[in-house]
């Protein structure tokens, strides 16, 4: 009777521990698959939110210092005539754009790093991809950080403004990298801006060796 009880004990251990791992395993098994599916879109709309973070404090950045600053075409550019009075050249000047991306990316990284590590909350049915469930659910946490330092370089681009006319446009081309995370993920995101900072119009043809110099500068 005894060794029946004991055998009857030993078998009973025996499925609980079947069980167990069997219940251990279905639920790796189904984080794994939940993990894959929520990922994507839990990346989507971590980086979506970084991007929007760092537009928002990079946009007034850029704003205050173009308002505060003399950004006026002539600091970034002067254009060269020959006697006739045709363009002979559109000259970068170095030392002007050196120093306003210098101190654009000071004011930038400033700001960026000052405000520290927000948050934005967003409802748990955005991350499952589903459309019916979309702003349903409890809301998430999501803490959004500048890693790195922001970088800024002024670019140009020439193009046609009518006949005999070429517009010439000086960008800050921006780009920052910004980390966010929240239970269970984390992620990190490259965001790139361009601001318009000036722009003219000039009266006839401007040479080509202009247009490469601008883009080498």
């Amino acid at each position: 009777m005894k060794r029946r009880t004991r055998k009857n004990l030993q078998i009973r251990c025996i499925i609980g521990g079947l069980i167990f791992v069997s219940v251990i395993i279905l639920l790796t098994f189904s984080f794994i698959k939940l993990d894959k599916a929520v990922r994507p879109s839990a990346q989507m709309q971590a980086e979506q939110l970084s991007e929007h973070t760092a537009y928002q404090i990079i946009t007034d950045t850029v704003s205050r210092y173009i308002a505060e600053s003399d950004c006026t075409y002539s600091k970034f550019s002067t254009i060269v005539y020959d006697e006739s009075g045709n363009v002979a050249s559109v000259e970068a000047l170095a030392d002007n754009i050196n120093r306003v991306q210098s101190e654009l990316a000071l004011h930038i990284n400033k700001e960026l790093h000052s405000s520290g590590k927000t948050q934005a909350e967003i409802p748990l049915g955005n991350i499952s991809g589903s459309y019916l469930l979309a702003d349903k659910g409890p809301v998430i946490k999501i803490g959004i950080c500048p890693i790195g330092t922001a970088e800024v370089k002024l670019t140009s681009t020439f193009d046609s403004a009518g006949i005999n006319q070429t517009r010439h446009r000086i960008y800050a081309e921006i780009s920052a990298d910004m980390a966010s995370s929240f239970p269970l993920y984390s992620f990190e995101t490259k965001v790139k801006f361009d601001y318009l900072i000036a722009e003219t119009i000039i009266i006839g043809d401007v040479p080509d060796y202009s247009v490469k110099a601008w883009a080498e500068t």
